[in-house]
């Protein structure tokens, strides 16, 4: 089965950071999108695969690629904390439809982010 993107909300790096680093060390080639929850998308990769190739460093000799790191910082808002109309809109959604309820701060941010990508064709 090809799983194509895994996605989810990142911030101090470490989910994401050790997923790139697992699926690369496994020879994978699914994607893993961070929805960045308070950085600008330049300065969160670069956390990202700093943190990543630290952690693949100890799974693989084979190096891990900048270019492996996809980021949208498109659903942060005002910052770190402070819902933004879509994110509210993830949390009613979601609850309202599966009975699943999102933290505002975090998973919100990631499924907004994942509802905006999925809605643009992205997915």
């Amino acid at each position: 089965m090809d799983v194509g993107w895994i996605v989810i909300a990142t911030g101090s790096t470490g989910t994401q950071a050790g997923l790139l680093a697992g699926l690369h060390a496994a020879g994978s080639e699914v994607k893993v999108m961070g929805i960045s929850v308070r950085q600008p998308r330049e300065k969160q990769i670069a956390a990202v695969h700093k943190l990543a190739v630290a952690t693949a460093a100890q799974l693989t000799d084979e190096p891990l690629d900048v270019s492996k790191v996809y980021v949208d910082d498109g659903y942060v808002g005002e910052g770190y904390g402070l819902p933004t109309e879509g994110t509210i809109d993830a949390i009613k959604t979601l609850a309202r439809t599966e009975g699943i309820l999102l933290d505002p701060i975090y998973s919100a941010k990631g499924m907004a982010g994942m509802i905006g990508l999925a809605k643009q064709g992205i997915f």
